[in-house]
């Protein structure tokens, strides 16, 4: 049969049945990238790498996850199914970017990822993190509200909210202060309130209050406190006495949490607050329940964020401070360089090393605590009295801002070579153990330099320690600088990764398989 030449004709083919219209898609890509970002500091990078690529990173990576998930979810639709297609995608693109396109650390510490953190176990951790926000952004994009709330409710609804923050600022903050024996200063308490009140609100204007709402909004703000405290928030502050009356500063000294206090202890007194406390908030005001009751009892829910404390406090028994002590010792035979730097004519002497430290995280912050390190060398030239090298204090950035010191401490590192980091005069150079350090140097009781850039690392086959710097002679040292090799050695780092690594892993693990039967559920609610 012929077609009219006045039938209208669709301008294009219909959308299939899972697309999403615009605002949609728009509304829970935004939930997938902030949920995802948040994931990815907390469990991924806090809990479990206990690094930190710096804001650039942050930034970059919510950009890219909003992309990915935003072109996906336009293309494919959404669905438990289809985002983790998506998430295998944009865990491909995301590895392959910081494999070939960009160190982190920038702007200001520029180093590339290696490949334990990119490949290894880069991409199951990454793909856990973000697959884990897109599934809380598909639940709470599933549960919206199909109408705006009654204008009327603001007022009980905001009362509410920062009744709920108070408690959980006041408990939360109290009981970690206990935990710890250390009062975190009164801008502890401010900030967390701050974090909290618009937190809630937004989560129970949008997620609503029901106990699977109530149980995922625990997990969102213990991450949020705690990723806060792990990267934004140092304690101490203010110092006594208070600037109230007074022109004059009071001092600003502060301090950070270590990954036990904040990880272990802290993390699981956040989740069992906030559990608690937006479990009786939604009792007391149990209207605009916006996701199904089918999501479970309100004891099973309340056992959910419960569940993921559980792994941390397991992991007090294991984990000491957090962080990778290291130690090195050698002795005996060396070889002492002749010459200018890397000159490569290295002739035999007797010295000896002794080096502790602990590679204490990768926060980027100028602000102690630091990585710790001590060194005490002796080094008897053929000649004249030996000379003696004490460090006492890490060199957490080059005083010329050529290259990321790893604030102190490297374990399992990459540098020299074309690495950016150190000279390019020495080959690339993969380093179990790798330090920066400023110390002073002796000769037969007297000082003849102090403040020297000393360098020491393991070469994978021997150790090495440079005194002074290529580029800047020390008066003093013999040809400016002082570089001995040991062909044998003892020590290395101590490794606590993989305990980390299987809290981080068990927590991350619980939170997917709680959010797929949430997921689920919701879904099961919905058809019937």
């Amino acid at each position: 049969m012929a077609t009219s030449l006045t039938e209208p004709r669709p301008l294009r083919a219909p959308d299939p049945p899972h697309a999403l219209e615009t605002a949609e898609t728009a509304k829970l890509t935004a939930a997938v990238a902030l949920l995802a970002i948040l994931a990815d500091a907390g469990l991924g990078h806090g809990l479990l790498w206990e690094n930190d690529p710096y804001w650039t990173y942050w930034v970059t990576k919510t950009f890219l996850i909003a992309t990915v998930f935003g072109v996906g979810t336009a293309l494919v639709g959404a669905g438990p199914g289809r985002g983790a297609a998506i998430t295998v995608v944009h865990t491909v693109v995301l590895t392959v970017y910081y494999w070939s396109l960009s160190p982190v650390g920038l702007p200001s510490h520029p180093q590339w990822l290696d490949l334990e953190h990119t490949w290894t176990t880069g991409v199951p951790v990454h793909f856990g993190v973000v697959y884990l926000g897109y599934l809380g952004a598909l639940l709470l994009w599933r549960g919206r509200a199909p109408a705006p709330l009654d204008r009327a409710a603001a007022r009980p609804d905001a009362l509410l909210a920062l009744g709920a923050a108070v408690a959980m600022v006041v408990l939360a903050g109290g009981l970690a202060s206990l935990a710890s024996w250390d009062f975190p200063g009164l801008t502890y308490f401010v900030t967390r309130l701050l974090i909290t009140f618009p937190l809630v609100l937004l989560w129970q204007a949008v997620a609503g209050r029901s106990p699977v709402a109530s149980a995922a909004g625990a997990v969102v703000l213990a991450l949020a406190w705690t990723v806060y405290g792990q990267f934004l928030s140092p304690l101490g502050l203010p110092a006594s006495p208070y600037r109230i009356f007074h022109e004059a500063p009071p001092p600003a000294t502060v301090e950070w949490l270590d990954y036990r206090h904040l990880w272990l202890i802290d993390f699981p007194i956040f989740l069992a607050v906030a559990a608690v406390v937006l479990q009786a908030a939604s009792v007391a005001r149990p209207a605009d329940l916006r996701l199904p009751r089918a999501a479970g009892p309100r004891l099973a829910a309340l056992a959910a964020p419960l569940a993921l404390a559980v792994p941390p406090l397991v992991g007090l028994a294991f984990v000491d401070s957090g962080g990778t002590p290291v130690e090195l010792s050698a002795a005996g035979a060396a070889r002492l360089e002749r010459g200018g730097w890397l000159s490569g004519d290295l002739a035999p002497t007797t010295a000896s090393m002794r080096l502790a430290g602990e590679d204490a995280g990768g926060r980027v912050t100028p602000l102690p605590p630091h990585d710790r390190l001590s060194i005490d060398a002796t080094i008897a030239p053929r000649s004249g009295a030996p000379y003696r090298v004490t460090v006492r204090r890490p060199l957490v950035d080059d005083p010329l801002g050529r290259f990321t010191t790893w604030w102190g401490v490297g374990v399992d590192v990459w540098h020299h070579g074309r690495s950016g980091i150190g000279t390019s005069r020495i080959p690339a150079t993969r380093s179990d153990v790798a330090v920066f350090g400023i110390g002073d140097v002796a000769r037969g009781g007297r000082t003849v330099a102090r403040g020297v850039p000393v360098h020491a690392m393991t070469t994978g086959h021997g150790l090495e320690l440079d005194v002074g710097d290529p580029d800047v002679p020390v008066a003093g040292l013999p040809d400016g600088h002082l570089r001995v090799r040991w062909d044998a050695y003892a020590g290395g780092a101590v490794r606590q990764d993989g305990t980390r690594y299987a809290i981080g892993g068990v927590v991350l693990a619980l939170a997917l398989a709680l959010a797929l039967a949430a997921v689920g559920r919701q879904a099961v609610g919905a058809r019937g």
